[in-house]
């Protein structure tokens, strides 16, 4: 009877592991962007802004570059990620919900916030 009860309460735990994974990566997933330094084809965007949402970002790039993220309400507020390369991530520590101008040479990619198109 013990052994019974023992396996339900593994398959349960087991259970719920598994949904929160699946949406914590999907609310993840959702939360991700990639952002170019020149509009696509047959757009007109004036500008792209970020928000995090939990406090800070994390950002990788295609390429070799420093990403500069400036304030939207205070363009003296800047913060700096001094050098990203490829397949080595970097983490910013930005204030959440604030709105933040992103600039970076080429195609970076930020986690996990939330994307303003002008």
């Amino acid at each position: 009877m013990k052994r019974t009860k023992l396996r339900k309460t593994a398959f349960i735990v087991l259970a719920f592991c598994v949904l929160a994974a699946v949406c914590f990566f999907r609310f993840r997933d959702k939360h991700t962007f990639t952002l170019a330094d020149e509009p696509a084809p047959h757009q007109d965007l004036k500008s792209e802004e970020i928000q995090p949402v939990f406090g800070y970002v994390k950002v990788w790039s295609a390429q070799d570059t420093d990403v500069k993220f400036t304030d939207a309400q205070d363009p003296d507020r800047v913060f700096y990620i001094g050098y990203v390369t490829p397949g080595m991530p970097a983490v910013v520590r930005l204030e959440a919900g604030r709105w933040y101008k992103v600039e970076a040479q080429g195609k970076i990619t930020v986690r996990i916030v939330n994307l303003r198109i002008e």
